[in-house]
């Protein structure tokens, strides 16, 4: 089987790795000129925001040298060296560009891709797709009335590239995500002042509690995901524990908050969240740096909770009456996902919160294609080449898929599920977040393999997950 895999970031990478490894012939195509996808460039000191052992390849650890948390540019030198390590990179097809997708009948796919270095056109047969480009691609920038006759710049947080950009100006930043916090901490130390605004806040989730408990040791396990909202197939005991410990639950995150409060100094900074942090963690989460709170604080960042309405020359102008004069408008208002040359039956599947998919893999409308990357969990990574270990066993014809009609049933109920309590953004449809463990669970089951990774009961229950506790599920797949 001859396998076309589109984008080469992590999830390209690990997917062109594993299919391999499993016998398959894969060429992966990358429009840029090197792997890596999102972290080939970013804004001014960007970096990993979840500690370097969530995020590495389970079989393949971080350098002991590298810092807990990553920089940008490590974590590009690091994908590269898996590439390489890996034979990926004879595999990568740079500079293309895919145009179309058409169905290939009785079965594949016909690619067409433009090589931006030479603007040919090229088509090639593939028996099958993977679609790795996952939901992070283009900026998302939107617009605002007025904003034509801003005399200054406007920039998205990718675009920030070097603090020569800021320096004496003044500064507004938008977002209350993590890149904009990030942006908003660092241009700081160049700008004349710098406004953050938001719409809504988000609870900050710390690497260490209190500055010494690592997070992971209590919210990645699976004792704490129990006291989540439940999941969409919960354990009869976890219902059980919803039903009758409800005052348990409450206040174990009431107490999860209070800490989170006092750590970052929320109410000082005006910036307490508006839902619930069992809820609000199915936003985009993120980790942020400790001193943007600080900064928050002394006023030095300071902050209005609202939104834009509109441009003048010299400022923008708020939703609530006031205007703030500025020379720079950084947008943090994220990415969207690049769909222009997926299938029809792809792109009318796009609903208000996104793309539901069997397994958050497979459209059941599109045979001989699947996408891997488009779940969001804390350890990104790791999902990815899970994800891509369940394509191989598929493929390798190891357990079987139910019929059409019960994938979009599994579907229609992932919706209810979702909706039912995670917040309504754009991405809903990917999101996964702490309930990684329990997806993590279903893939292993639906291979065969035993889900519970650890070395005792008590580990099981109270051990946090992570990357490492899968290696053999990577290195043990092969073309047998």
């Amino acid at each position: 089987m001859k396998i076309g895999i589109v984008g080469a970031g992590v999830s390209g990478i690990g997917a062109g790795r594993l299919l391999s490894q499993a016998g398959f012939d894969c060429e992966i195509f990358e429009q840029g000129s090197q792997v890596g996808g999102i972290w080939t460039e970013g804004y001014h000191t960007f970096g990993l925001q979840t500690p370097k052992s969530l995020y590495e390849v389970p079989d393949y650890p971080f350098p002991d040298s590298y810092p807990r948390l990553p920089s940008g540019e490590e974590l590009q030198a690091y994908l590269e060296n898996y590439a390489k390590d890996f034979n990926v990179f004879e595999k990568i097809q740079f500079h293309s560009s895919i145009t179309r997708l058409e169905r290939k009948h009785p079965s594949g796919w016909v690619m067409y891709y433009t090589h931006q270095e030479t603007a040919e056109e090229v088509k090639k047969t593939f028996d099958y797709i993977v679609i790795t480009t996952g939901i992070y691609f283009d900026p998302y920038m939107p617009e605002f009335p007025g904003q034509e006759r801003f005399k200054g710049q406007v920039i998205h947080t990718k675009q920030y590239r070097a603090p020569k950009q800021v320096t004496g100006k003044k500064v507004v930043v938008l977002g209350f995500g993590k890149s904009a916090l990030d942006v908003a901490g660092e241009v700081i130390k160049f700008a004349h002042e710098v406004t953050l605004v938001y719409r809504k806040a988000h609870w900050p989730i710390p690497m260490d509690i209190l500055g010494f408990l690592d997070v992971r040791r209590i919210y990645l396990t699976r004792f704490v995901a129990q006291f989540l909202p439940l999941y969409q197939r919960p354990f009869k005991w976890t219902k059980w524990v919803h039903k009758y410990f409800k005052w348990l639950i409450y206040g174990f995150w009431r107490l999860t908050e209070s800490i989170i409060k006092f750590q970052y100094s929320l109410k000082d900074c005006n910036v307490i969240a508006d839902q619930v942090i069992e809820i609000d963690i199915f936003n985009l989460d993120f980790l942020p740096r400790k001193e943007t709170f600080q900064l928050m604080r002394q006023g030095k960042i300071k902050t209005q909770k609202t939104s834009i309405k509109e441009f003048t020359e010299n400022a923008v102008v708020l939703d609530n009456g006031e205007s703030i004069e500025c020379d720079v408008v950084i947008l943090g208002t994220g990415y969207k996902a690049n769909v222009q040359f997926l299938p029809e039956s792809f792109q009318k599947s796009l609903e208000k919160d996104g793309v539901y998919l069997y397994r958050h893999i497979l459209h059941p409308d599109l045979p001989d294609m699947a996408f891997v990357g488009r779940a969001a969990t804390f350890s990104n990574s790791l999902t990815a080449h899970l994800s891509s270990v369940w394509l191989a066993h598929l493929l390798k014809g190891k357990f079987q898929l139910p019929e059409t009609e019960e994938m979009f049933s599994e579907i229609e109920s992932i919706k209810e599920w979702k909706r039912g309590f995670m917040p309504s953004i754009a991405s809903r449809a990917t999101v996964i977040k702490l309930h990684m463990i329990h997806f993590h669970d279903e893939l292993l089951r639906d291979m065969s393999i035993l889900p519970f990774r650890k070395k005792n009961l008590f580990l099981e229950w109270f051990g946090d997950y992570r990357p490492s506790d899968y290696r053999k599920v990577l290195s043990e797949l092969d073309d047998s």
